[in-house]
């Protein structure tokens, strides 16, 4: 039997990821007929439409997010092209790739579930079920995106300095 080159944890990252990706395109499918000829394309730091375009622009985040996660996909298998600001122990450069190839997942799904969140909240608002973006989502989103690879790279950049000593 052949042995899987990667954990059961980033096989089912990839999963959810697809799975995101298709509900990405789904939702703004089974709402189309019903929106609005005008929806929010951009919201104010308090959460509010401060732009608005024609209905279409509800595609604008399937398609941007398939391509994204078409591309960080890609770039999860290859993780040697992330450029650490630290050198690493050559004796866990393997374990290292792996490490960094799963952190981009992580990143890859957090993406596209912002992405499935923001699409599902500007239908919400185009159909007048909410006005604004949820309070503490550009929190939970910043979270997100800085506080994953600094769960990541803080311990290695704290164990690299003891390497070099």
């Amino acid at each position: 039997m052949k042995k899987s080159r990667f954990h059961p944890f980033d096989l089912t990252l990839d999963i959810l990821g697809i799975f995101a990706i298709l509900a990405l395109f789904a939702i703004p499918a089974i709402f189309y007929e019903r929106l609005p000829d005008s929806l929010p394309r951009h919201f104010g730091s308090d959460g509010l439409p401060d732009a608005y375009s024609g209905k279409a622009v509800i595609w604008v985040f399937p398609v941007f997010g398939f391509f994204f996660y078409l591309i960080m996909r890609f770039i999860s298998t290859l993780p040697e092209l992330i450029n650490l600001p630290f050198k690493v122990n050559p004796s866990e450069s393997e374990s290292q790739k792996k490490k960094y190839g799963r952190m981009i997942r992580i990143l890859n799904v957090a993406v596209i579930f912002t992405f499935l969140f923001l699409t599902f909240n500007t239908i919400e608002i185009g159909l007048g079920n909410q006005t604004k973006i949820p309070a503490g989502f550009k929190s939970i989103t910043l979270f997100l995106l800085l506080g994953i690879p600094a769960i990541f790279l803080i311990p290695d950049w704290l164990k690299s300095r003891k390497f070099k000593s």
